[in-house]
């Protein structure tokens, strides 16, 4: 009996010291980032950067149109900006038109974005969201081109279009807003509208910026790390709190956080955003910081996780602006610096697209590709709209 219960002591011993090593092995992986995805450019970068110069070109040629001096000068000017409009108006109905065919309900939701008033330049970018996951390039050029020239002998237009994708049962080209996933976190996104409003306010950005981030975070804990989080966290669920590696839904680490709360004082740092956002971090004297610091990222409203999450995109904006780059219309790379932080955050005329890489159902992404294809993809419009 006595070596019987020698031998289950022993074995319970073994057990536990098992235990302890997968509580190790864990902590150790996470802790020296050995279970994330190493960053990486994007497989389309280049399409991207073609994108960019090609917006950057409209608004110079825009900015040149308005300096024109002459009384001739300008009846030209006008001449050139209404045959211009007209040719961009072309453009944008034909890609409306050929994509309806392709993906009918990506299209009803930039007419939506149309109908809420948002401008040319974002329903291009809209468009060309969609156009990244156009398969058949070669043809879609040449039924593009067609429609161009033979578009006054065809009947084209927006109300077409909207009859032809109104109420499509069609796939989203997407894929990743039909999945059951995402219809999860969307509507854990919309319960927390007035206080990411509230962040965003406070950062002085738009709240779609920090909704396309979050939802990658939120998206990447469930495909990415889905594995990790099945064998380990839900059973082992004293780790999932313990680990102090990323916290809170935008997954702020700690050492990210004392930086924003830095460069919020320091005058002299490129991440400076002004007087008036000075104090907006600051702690009461006697607060134990770094345990305050714990709880503001943790808190079950989720505020100030959106705050520091908020401020940190708002950092990395000013950064480059100053720099003279600005990232306005660039939420592919705002979505890349949030991913890769601050050291990695180097202003430069040819930013690449790319951060961890998120898969979805087998579709690859890079964080920054699908921070911007959310922004543009028409989904919470109502909520966190287009600006």
């Amino acid at each position: 009996m006595k070596k019987k219960l020698k031998y289950i002591y022993w074995i319970g011993i073994h057990g536990l010291a098992v235990v302890g090593l997968v509580f190790l092995g864990v902590f150790v992986a996470i802790r020296f980032k050995l279970v994330e995805e190493p960053g990486t450019v994007d497989i389309i970068n280049d399409v991207f950067t073609e994108n960019a110069e090609k917006n950057i070109s409209f608004e110079i040629e825009k900015i040149e149109a308005i300096e024109a001096t002459s009384s001739v000068e300008k009846i030209d000017q006008q001449i050139q900006d209404l045959n211009e409009r007209k040719a961009e108006t072309v453009e944008t109905l034909c890609n409306l038109e050929e994509l309806s065919y392709r993906a009918p309900k990506n299209v009803a939701k930039v007419l939506e974005a149309k109908k809420l008033g948002a401008s040319n330049l974002l329903i291009n970018q809209m468009i060309f969201a969609i156009k990244t996951h156009i398969t058949d390039v070669d043809q879609y050029k040449v039924s593009m081109e067609k429609c161009q020239t033979d578009f006054d002998a065809n009947n084209i237009s927006e109300e077409i279009i909207a009859n032809r994708v109104s109420g499509s049962k069609s796939v989203n080209i997407f894929g990743w807003p039909d999945k059951k996933e995402w219809q999860d976190v969307k509507d854990s996104i919309i319960k927390d509208k007035t206080v990411i409003d509230r962040a965003a306010t406070a950062a002085g950005i738009e709240p779609r910026i920090i909704v396309s981030n979050l939802m990658v975070e939120q998206l990447r804990l469930f495909y990415s790390q889905r594995e990790l989080y099945k064998k380990f966290f839900e059973p082992l669920k004293i780790l999932a709190n313990a680990y102090k590696i990323s916290w809170g839904v935008m997954a702020i680490k700690e050492e990210t956080a004392i930086s924003i709360e830095n460069h919020l004082k320091n005058e002299n740092s490129p991440y400076y955003l002004g007087k008036s956002y000075e104090h907006l971090l600051d702690y009461a004297d006697g607060t134990e910081v770094a345990k305050e610091r714990f709880n503001r990222l943790t808190s079950n409203d989720h505020y100030g996780n959106y705050l520091y999450g908020a401020l940190y995109i708002k950092q990395l904006m000013t950064q480059w602006k100053s720099a003279g780059y600005d990232l306005t219309n660039r939420m592919e790379i705002v979505g890349t610096l949030f991913n890769v932080g601050f050291p990695q955050s180097k202003p430069n005329a040819n930013p690449k697209v790319g951060g961890s890489t998120v898969k979805i159902d087998g579709t690859e992404y890079s964080f920054g590709r699908l921070a911007f294809e959310f922004y543009y993809s028409g989904e919470m419009i109502k909520e966190f709209p287009l600006r």
